[in-house]
């Protein structure tokens, strides 16, 4: 198994044995540990610090703290859709920008027309956006297990529907070079 995967699903499984072991509240301890373990583990690795990562350990580090001061699992569970909607926000915002956010990040790997990255921003805050309505139904209609079981789930899901848009997009828009 690749190490770097194996590093993205530690806080997933961690997540899971926490839920096991002694509940939500646990289980989200565990896995903002857990996710402090995987960034420092990039850090040294890479030589740079993985800001998405970053970005999501803050995040839950904060709503998880709010949860056990106030004894509450409902900021465990809606840590996911607060997550989603920052994606969404930062994105959008992104697409404002000159190149946008989206090209800046992943222009050396995709070259596509100006017109694929709008849309590629797109269907990016699209799928956080449905994430996020996603989340809001498990929280409210899942027991506390399905919904540790479902949250640890959506993730892979959600990047496999991420990459495929993003493939799509790709597919449709990409810089076909001209031979000389």
């Amino acid at each position: 198994m690749d190490r770097r995967l194996l590093l993205e699903i530690l806080p997933g499984i961690a997540f899971l044995l926490g839920n096991a072991a002694g509940g939500l509240l646990w289980a989200a301890g565990a896995a903002v540990v857990a996710t402090a373990l995987a960034v420092a583990i990039r850090w040294r690795w890479d030589g740079r610090l993985p800001w998405l990562a970053v970005a999501t350990l803050v995040l839950a580090l904060i709503l998880t703290a709010f949860g056990i001061a106030l004894n509450d699992e409902t900021f465990v569970l809606v840590r996911p859709t607060v997550g989603a909607l920052a994606f969404a926000a930062i994105l959008a915002v992104g697409a404002l920008a000159r190149p946008s956010l989206l090209r800046r990040t992943l222009d050396y790997r995709l070259r596509i027309e100006e017109p694929g990255w709008r849309v590629l921003h797109l269907v990016w805050i699209s799928l956080a956006l449905l994430s996020a309505g996603a989340n809001e139904v498990a929280w409210r209609v899942l027991t506390t297990d399905q919904w540790a079981l479902y949250n640890v789930l959506s993730d892979p899901v959600l990047i496999g529907l991420i990459y495929l848009g993003t493939r799509l997009v790709a597919e449709r828009y990409w810089i076909i070079e001209k031979d000389a």
